[in-house]
């Protein structure tokens, strides 16, 4: 037989006879003299118990293909490899849930998703909301778990309806400032975030260092790639006065 009828036969592709080839599980038999590979009973024996262990979990590379292997033994294992899978799969699907819940964003961890709206219903500009969306994502999986900590903590102050009237504001002004605005105008907006922050977050303990070592650069790539020289200046120096 062909190999689309050994494929058909048992219910696998002609690309995966070709994979079992390629990795050594399945012998390529010898071609006619047409060119044509041809198959025998002997060669779909050997694909249907390959596809049967597949199908258990076994990986390709794992298969139990020796009658004299101790299978007790592999089946143990096999369970192990599925138990640790089950517990996997349950933690995605708590993830899954909780960002159902939230109505968030799959790309945040759930606990930081919710917040990432927080830009867009402040009526932010599309383009700064990007800019702290993308921010985020970077923070969220580049900072390591205590600056999720602290990202959360602070996200929470920030979800107060004050506060968010306050940053929209600051948000408005820090999007038209540019290399023509004044030098006094700049030195207020930073003086007026920074008095926004200070008042968000009150008592919040920010004594975990966040040290994002050697990303850090990619946070000012990211920045400079959005904002002009000028707002990247500005926050640099709010950034200053929480050093």
């Amino acid at each position: 037989m062909r190999s689309g009828e050994l494929a058909g036969l048992a219910g696998v592709t002609v690309r995966t006879l070709r994979h079992y080839h390629q990795i050594g599980i399945l012998e390529e038999p010898e071609r006619s003299a047409n060119g044509y590979r041809e198959y025998d009973v002997a060669h779909l024996v050997r694909v249907l118990r390959i596809k049967r262990l597949a199908d258990l979990g076994f990986a390709l590379q794992d298969l139990p293909l020796d009658d004299t292997a101790d299978h007790d033994a592999q089946l143990e294992a096999l369970d192990a490899e599925l138990a640790a899978q089950i517990d996997r799969l349950t933690g995605q699907r708590a993830v899954v849930a909780a960002l159902r819940a939230g109505g968030a964003s799959p790309d945040l961890p759930p606990e930081l998703a919710v917040h990432a709206a927080l830009a867009s219903a402040m009526s932010l500009p599309p383009r700064l909301v990007a800019f702290e969306r993308e921010q985020l994502v970077l923070l969220a999986h580049l900072g390591g778990e205590p600056t999720s900590q602290l990202l959360r903590a602070l996200y929470e102050r920030f979800a107060d309806p004050d506060v968010m009237a306050s940053f929209a504001t600051i948000y408005e002004q820090f999007d038209r400032i540019d290399e023509s605005t004044p030098a006094a105008e700049l030195e207020r907006l930073v003086e007026e975030s920074t008095t926004a922050m200070i008042a968000a977050i009150g008592d919040l303990d920010l004594s975990t260092t966040v040290d994002l070592g050697a990303v850090e650069a990619l946070f000012d790539e990211h920045g400079a790639s959005h904002l002009n020289p000028t707002q990247v200046r500005v926050l640099a120096e709010i950034g200053e006065r929480f050093g």
